[in-house]
């Protein structure tokens, strides 16, 4: 760096500390406005990655292994009928696959002595369910199951609805292959409680043989559930099973399979960008007000030096240093105050008086704020321009005073 970038630095930098409680408001404005940014986007981001992590360990998984079609109409006949064998062996040797479960999936009608709900009967492998699913760790009451025992899981908000407890009989009834109404009695063997409300109270849990046989399937199951060591990972691993399964199936990404959520990130994205805005605004506004101010208390000097020769575009280059050094230390202020705020934070929000609600949308009641690489790489950028267009008018002012005139200001 030459001498003239040094020297107008350091005159960008004293002018900024001229008037220390002015710039101290607006460094105290702009600390705030991005803090209180990057705070409410994390808390934003802590509730919607735990909606896609409740989905994925409750239900869907990153990918799932279907008959070719029955995404678009889910049904018995539409089944992997060898049970997943040819699906297995080529799990087994692709990479970055962490776990794999095969389920049984229908529509059915669960009936207590004094109540019955519409729910959805997934059959499971126990054992290989525990690898995609936290099933077995969300169990509060009685046990997991397992391959040989006749016993359902139900969710605690489910078991409510039928006045049922653990133990409890209960009725299946349920359509099967042949599209031949059947059903069966079991006993409740344990009760599960989740972040997401309508999987507590929609899924009835049974062992896959025990499904299979109720639906008279045989062997065949609906799906292959599959978790990935890396979310990065997913997309790649789906081409290579869609490479080596072959015609006869699809794989999906949880983002197929859940569109929902995939439209509530793209939200949240596209609404942080009216934040940024908003706040970015309101900062080109005072900025550009204080250094307006500091203009004409300094016009008798900006004659004395355009007097010795400095010219206009040095003058306006350093007014925009002032606006740029102000930003940038209200944003480091803003951000140093964020992190350390989320650091603070790093154990959750307990907002558990707020249960009932969050629960409806799959999200628990403890939020931990999270902040992306995006929620500091767009405002910085944001800032550079924020501070630029705020000194543009104030700048171009000062090199429109002629030396004369203002050498004889008062």
């Amino acid at each position: 760096m030459g001498p003239f970038p040094v020297l107008t630095l350091r005159l960008a930098w004293r002018n900024v500390w001229r008037n220390r409680r002015r710039s101290a408001i607006v460094l105290a404005a702009v600390a705030v406005g991005i803090a209180g940014v990057v705070l409410s986007m994390a808390i934003d981001n802590g509730m919607v990655l735990q909606m896609v992590e409740t989905a994925i360990r409750t239900e869907v998984g990153h990918l799932q292994i279907h008959a070719r079609g029955y995404e678009e109409n889910p049904g018995l006949d539409l089944n992997l009928a060898d049970g997943g064998r040819a699906s297995a062996h080529i799990l087994e040797s692709v990479g970055g696959i962490q776990a794999w479960a095969p389920r049984v999936r229908s529509e059915a009608l669960v009936s207590s002595a004094r109540a019955s709900a519409g729910v959805r009967l997934v059959g499971i492998d126990p054992a290989r369910e525990a690898g995609v699913s936290l099933l077995a760790r969300s169990i509060v009451s009685g046990r997991y199951l397992d391959a040989d025992h006749r016993g359902v899981l139900i969710g605690r908000t489910l078991a409510r609805r039928l006045q049922i407890g653990l133990g409890g009989k209960l009725v299946l009834s349920v359509q099967d292959l042949d599209g031949d109404l059947t059903g069966a009695a079991y006993r409740v063997s344990g009760l599960f409680q989740t972040a997401s409300r309508e999987f507590d109270q929609g899924a009835v849990f049974v062992p896959l043989g025990e499904t299979q046989r109720l639906l008279r399937l045989g062997e065949a199951i609906s799906e292959v559930v599959v978790v990935a060591t890396r979310e990065r990972d997913i997309r790649t691993i789906q081409r290579q099973l869609s490479a080596r399964l072959g015609t006869g199936v699809e794989v999906h990404t949880w983002q197929d399979i859940v569109p929902l959520l995939v439209q509530m990130i793209d939200v949240l994205d596209s609404s942080a960008w009216y934040v940024y805005a908003a706040v970015f605004i309101a900062m080109v506004f005072g900025i550009a007000n204080v250094l307006l101010m500091a203009v004409y208390e300094r016009i008798r000097e900006i004659g004395v030096v355009m007097a010795l020769g400095m010219k206009p575009r040095k003058l306006a280059s350093v007014i925009v240093l002032e606006s740029i050094i102000l930003t940038f230390l209200g944003l480091g202020i803003g951000y140093g105050g964020a992190f350390a705020t989320v650091a603070a934070l790093s154990d959750g929000i307990d907002l558990s008086r707020f249960a009932e609600g969050l629960t409806a949308y799959g999200i628990g009641t403890r939020i931990v704020p999270v902040i992306r690489s995006q929620d500091v790489g767009i405002p910085v950028v944001s800032a550079i321009v924020t501070a630029i267009v705020a000194s543009l008018w104030p700048a171009v002012r000062a090199t429109r005073f002629s030396p004369a005139e203002a050498v004889r200001h008062m």
